[in-house]
């Protein structure tokens, strides 16, 4: 496997790591904000649950959908994968054997399955999110 990161396309990266940092905050927030506070820390509100949160993990989980948008970009530039239909192969592909394959494990060892579920939906629905939009992206 050979290419520069010149062969990639930039401007979808870019669009992918934008909406999938809107998906986490909304997933986190407005659609699952109360169930996630209460399996974060049993008894938390959303609002306990926020303040909870330092600052910097926001940038985190930026640096890992930056991470995560330009390994799927690598992989679909390398695999030539063009189309919806392609890309969501390979999301669930990668959602499959990396994404439930490393969590799994570690939710298993702390017996934290309410956290586990939400953690595994939003990391798989983000995995097919940035897959679908830099595979619908024109080359």
């Amino acid at each position: 496997m050979s290419f520069g990161f010149s062969d990639l396309a930039w401007l979808p990266i870019g669009v992918s790591l934008v909406v999938g940092q809107i998906f986490m905050t909304l997933f986190f927030t407005v659609l699952f904000g109360k169930p996630w506070a209460v399996a974060y820390g049993p008894g938390k509100t959303p609002k306990e649950h926020t303040k909870e949160v330092p600052g910097y993990t926001y940038a985190i989980g930026a640096a890992c959908t930056l991470a995560m948008t330009l390994c799927i970009a690598i992989l679909q530039t390398a695999l030539g994968v063009s189309g919806i239909g392609d890309a969501l192969a390979l999301g669930v592909l990668l959602s499959v054997g990396l994404v439930a394959a490393s969590i799994t494990p570690g939710y298993a060892f702390l017996r934290r399955w309410n956290a586990y579920v939400f953690v595994l939906a939003s990391q798989v629905a983000l995995l097919l999110i940035i897959s679908a939009v830099l595979g619908a992206w024109p080359r």
